[in-house]
């Protein structure tokens, strides 16, 4: 693993990325601009997804559910002005899974030149500081990668109360170890019923859609 100290000046890269994007956001109004928005898909099939339309980045997440990928193919395709410029890549789920295509998807997607970030799927019933350990464990950050990333989208019937204290661990852990301030991923809804002004500080992605800080 790459130490700490050297992790310190390695995000001027990604910090571009994300400058780019948050402020389309912030210009039009950060999460209410979002929320009108979060319904304007096109369908392009030579990609096999839905992408959100007055986008000028557009990215992809993956795990072991896409198998094998052909990074090489994802680079180099395009439909009209719309191009693949990042992904992010599972790593971890709760305490102790991994994703048994992390380390390729981690290596291909870097040899053939596509901006990588890894993400962890957060158990609420598990322990935040155990959970981001294990994805510790797992990921190493290099110049250009992108921040951290967790996943949370359900509170598999935990106190709200507790989700965010173990959810707000993991976030701790994860900014202390990379020096970088992570990004929350998960829905409009239920950011807003479960999480909301408590996590407002940090950068975060919905679901279909841009990354932005409110």
């Amino acid at each position: 693993m790459a130490t700490r100290s050297k992790k310190k000046d390695k995000y001027f890269k990604w910090a571009i990325l994300i400058f780019l994007v948050v402020a389309v956001a912030a210009i039009f109004g950060g999460y209410e601009w979002w929320k009108s928005r979060r319904s304007r898909f096109v369908r392009y099939p030579a990609f096999g997804i839905s992408i959100p339309e007055n986008y000028l980045i557009h990215g992809i997440d993956v795990s072991k559910y896409q198998q094998n990928i052909s990074w090489e193919s994802v680079k180099e395709m395009k439909v009209r002005n719309v191009q693949l410029g990042f992904a992010f890549i599972k790593a971890t789920e709760g305490i102790v899974n991994t994703d048994p295509q992390f380390k390729r998807n981690w290596k291909k997607s870097k040899q053939a030149g596509i901006i990588r970030g890894a993400y962890h799927f957060f158990l609420a019933t598990k322990d935040g500081k155990e959970q981001a350990e294990n994805f510790i464990s797992m990921v190493d950050l290099e110049e250009g990668d992108l921040p951290p990333v967790v996943d949370i989208e359900q509170t598999y019937g935990v106190n709200p109360v507790i989700l965010k204290k173990e959810l707000k661990e993991w976030l701790d852990v994860i900014e202390y170890y990379y020096k970088v301030k992570p990004i929350i991923y998960t829905g409009v809804d239920f950011y807003s019923r479960y999480l909301g002004k408590d996590f407002n500080s940090y950068p975060l992605s919905f679901m279909g859609g841009a990354l932005l800080s409110v």
